[in-house]
């Protein structure tokens, strides 16, 4: 990647990071779930119609973003497709009618991309979301609880992040 557009990221994350405080959260006071996912990734549409299903159990809004690198993808039920066209040179969301909004003042923000998909760790940094779950972790210090994906797929991991999610009281 261009040095430039590294700097320009590291600037985008430090001045954009929100102010407010984060920390762990009961679902009980979690009204709007936005979830992050990869959507280039095997078994998506599954992922998709699991975090649909848990989070309608518990009465809880959820908003899904897929990510992909390929600009005609076919559509995925249930979640809004963000690509090329719908971000900025940087990685950033686009301000404009063809791209979703993705600040919904939301009460859990969840990352279940992988390792350096700049999007994602800029929507987490910016969302003001009461408690924010990554699958990974950095040193930028944006999420409260991350969860180490090392050989396990993106199902594997959002079944321990609502095993850990439950068991919050």
């Amino acid at each position: 990647m261009n040095l430039v557009v590294r700097i320009a990221r590291k600037l985008a994350l430090r001045m954009r990071k929100s102010k407010v405080p984060t920390g762990f959260t009961s679902l009980s006071k979690v009204h709007v779930a936005v979830v992050f996912v990869d959507a280039d990734e095997p078994g998506v549409e599954a992922l998709v119609s699991s975090i649909t299903q848990y989070f309608s159990a518990k009465k809880i809004r959820s908003e899904i973003f897929a990510l992909t690198s390929v600009k005609k993808r076919p559509e995925i039920k249930g979640a809004h497709l963000l690509g090329p066209r719908n971000l900025t040179l940087l990685g950033r969301p686009r301000h404009n009618k063809r791209t979703p909004i993705v600040t919904l003042g939301e009460d859990l923000f969840i990352n279940l991309t992988s390792e350096g998909c700049f999007t994602a760790e800029y929507c987490a940094a910016k969302s003001k979301a009461l408690f924010k779950v990554g699958r990974a972790s950095g040193s930028k210090g944006i999420y409260n609880l991350f969860v180490s994906s090392d050989g396990h797929g993106a199902g594997d991991v959002f079944t321990q992040i609502t095993g850990v999610l439950d068991t919050v009281k």
